[in-house]
């Protein structure tokens, strides 16, 4: 792994805020905030202000005409979704929109993931007219749909599109289509959730009502949960979003919420309460929802239905909210166990090929045994060790179904788009796609993805370690700590500052954990001028193999991220080591 200091911020623009400190003023000038009205807009987003008018979305007018009507006319609806947390929860976005218009019982259609993909179908579709309904609502899905929404409409249904994924060159010929990437849309900001945009819908539709505004507020926390598990970027709208999302999880409504937070052992605090607009202070973060609420949401579609989450976020029983939170988070457990198994095999069969002179540029490895709604999460593994393009994939009878994972420059849509011949289904983003094809085209497909990632440079297959400044000892301090909380919630697109500190002493180190995988350290750190020194507690998460390398006395460089570890009201400022070097 390269280490990359990032560029220091000229000396004129650092003298520009003098109320903040060198390194806050620099963490700005990475992030391109290069005046006060945008540090303003970052550090303090309104939900007033910064949410745009839903109604800018291409199809929108449309769609909730259509939507009204059917309500109006006390039609079947069904919300069509998918499988995942942010599907899972848009579906839960939309159905509970529903029901406050006066919709008796929305009906809902998450297909198996096992058995019947991502999208939509054609049996579904077929089903659901035996059931004579009349207007579908795809929610994270659909936009690339064609011969199913042809179906539906030769059956009578017609079909709203909702999605946020990549369009191709043809779209469905559905009554209305959200989304944001169509060709021609207004919307400012381009980068919602699947759930972001069932809630601009959502929000669409209740503004044609005066019963309902109080719902808008109490949808963001299963917006918030599904823009973070979804990896969207946490800049501009989605930050907004976010940050008063968390706000509202510490106080939701939602019984499943309440009981998987208490089930994973989490317990929300507002620490703020909201004063003049601004989003309530919690002690709920970004962590909370990618590592804690997030698996155990995605859990369900990957080891058995994902109506399980969607009916936890939508029930009104504390009871049965209680019992599935509980199954929710041993599937999770289960998925855990058997995801690191995956991990392991591969693994094991790409020690031989990487132990060669030239190694591969490419990671392509299946299996009938690998459940597919694991497959996704042992390729994002593979990818980020292994530096690779990577494709996993589970070879069913006739039928594969392909996760895959990428690095910076390998884009996946338009790999995909190349093999568009053999491939019954596709779909993603760039950074992260899928596909189903017949176990015939196999090879054909593989040798597309060999051309492609042959072209990768040797240099792009080394992972970079990106920091945002070096600190001195002076600089570790709680000041520092407060203001760079306030960049927060970090993520895809605003990640959690990384900072380096040069030769530190080691005092003392030890492993914890389950299995020794965690490396905990303390260590001294020097200022070079002084000889003032000063000592600090360090975990470095998976880092337990340094123990064999390590021994009272080294000094290292470490790249850390600065956490505030708060025990009986005692706090002190400790280092989250990402990487060490003698």
């Amino acid at each position: 792994m390269i280490w990359k200091l990032k560029p220091k911020a000229p000396s004129a623009f650092l003298k520009q805020f003098p109320e903040y400190s060198p390194l806050v003023v620099q963490l700005f000038y990475e992030r391109g905030l290069k005046n006060q009205k945008q540090i303003d807009e970052f550090f303090n987003p309104d939900y007033q202000q910064d949410i745009h008018n839903p109604f800018l979305l291409k199809g929108m007018e449309k769609a909730v005409k259509r939507i009204l009507k059917a309500v109006e006319k006390k039609e079947k609806i069904t919300i069509y979704g998918d499988f995942d947390a942010d599907g899972v929860c848009s579906t839960a976005i939309l159905f509970l929109t529903l029901k406050k218009l006066g919709v008796k019982e929305p009906k809902i259609y998450i297909p198996d993931r096992d058995k019947e993909g991502h999208g939509f179908n054609k049996e579904a579709v077929k089903g659901l007219a035996k059931n004579r309904v009349n207007l579908i609502i795809t929610v994270d899905c659909g936009c690339t749909d064609l011969e199913e929404v042809d179906l539906a409409n030769s059956l009578g249904i017609d079909v709203i599109i909702t999605d946020h994924h990549t369009l191709r060159d043809e779209s469905p010929k559905a009554a209305a289509i959200i989304n944001p990437l169509q060709k021609n849309d207004k919307y400012p900001f381009k980068k919602l959730a699947g759930a972001g945009v069932a809630y601009k819908l959502a929000c669409a539709l209740l503004s044609t009502s005066k019963q309902t505004p109080e719902l808008k507020k109490w949808l963001l926390d299963l917006t918030a949960i599904a823009t973070v598990v979804d990896m969207m970027p946490l800049i501009g709208e989605n930050r907004t979003l976010v940050k008063y999302g968390l706000g509202v999880l510490a106080q939701t409504q939602w019984i499943g919420l309440r009981e998987l937070m208490k089930v994973a052992q989490v317990v929300p605090k507002v620490i703020r309460t909201s004063l003049n607009g601004e989003p309530p202070s919690t002690n709920l973060n970004v962590h909370t929802l990618s590592f804690v609420l997030g698996p155990r949401l995605n859990a369900a579609g990957r080891m058995d239905h994902a109506n399980a989450a969607f009916h936890l976020l939508t029930a009104q029983n504390k009871k049965t909210a209680e019992n599935l939170a509980k199954q929710l988070s041993q599937s999770n457990i289960n998925r855990q166990n058997l995801t690191s198994k995956i991990v392991q095999e591969i693994e094991s069969r790409l020690r031989e090929k990487f132990s060669q002179s030239k190694k591969p540029k490419l990671i392509f490895e299946g299996s009938p045994d690998w459940p597919v709604g694991l497959v996704g999460l042992a390729a994002g593994k593979i990818a980020e060790k292994y530096h690779r393009p990577t494709v996993i994939y589970q070879q069913k009878k006739d039928i594969i179904d392909a996760s895959c994972r990428t690095i910076p420059g390998f884009d996946l849509i338009k790999v995909l788009e190349q093999c568009s011949d053999f491939l019954d289904d596709f779909g993603g983003h760039k950074a992260a796609a899928g596909f189903q094809i017949k176990n015939k085209n196999l090879s054909k497909v593989k040798k597309v993805f060999s051309q492609m990632s042959e072209k990768i440079k040797e240099k792009d297959t080394i992972s970079v370690l990106d920091i945002d400044a070096e600190l001195l000892i002076e600089e570790i301090s709680w000041q520092n700590y407060d203001q760079i909380q306030n960049f927060a919630p970090f993520g895809k697109g605003n990640p959690e500052p990384r900072f380096l500190a040069k030769k530190l002493e080691v005092a003392d180190l030890r492993i914890v954990g389950n299995g020794g995988k965690h490396l905990k350290l303390d260590l001294i750190m020097f200022d070079r001028d002084s000889g003032i020194a000063k000592n600090f507690n360090a975990i470095g998460f998976g880092l337990g193999e340094w123990q064999e390398k390590l021994k009272k006395g080294d000094l290292i460089d470490v790249v850390f991220e600065l956490v505030a570890n708060e025990w009986n009201d005692y706090r002190s400022l400790e280092m989250k080591i990402i990487d060490i070097k003698l």
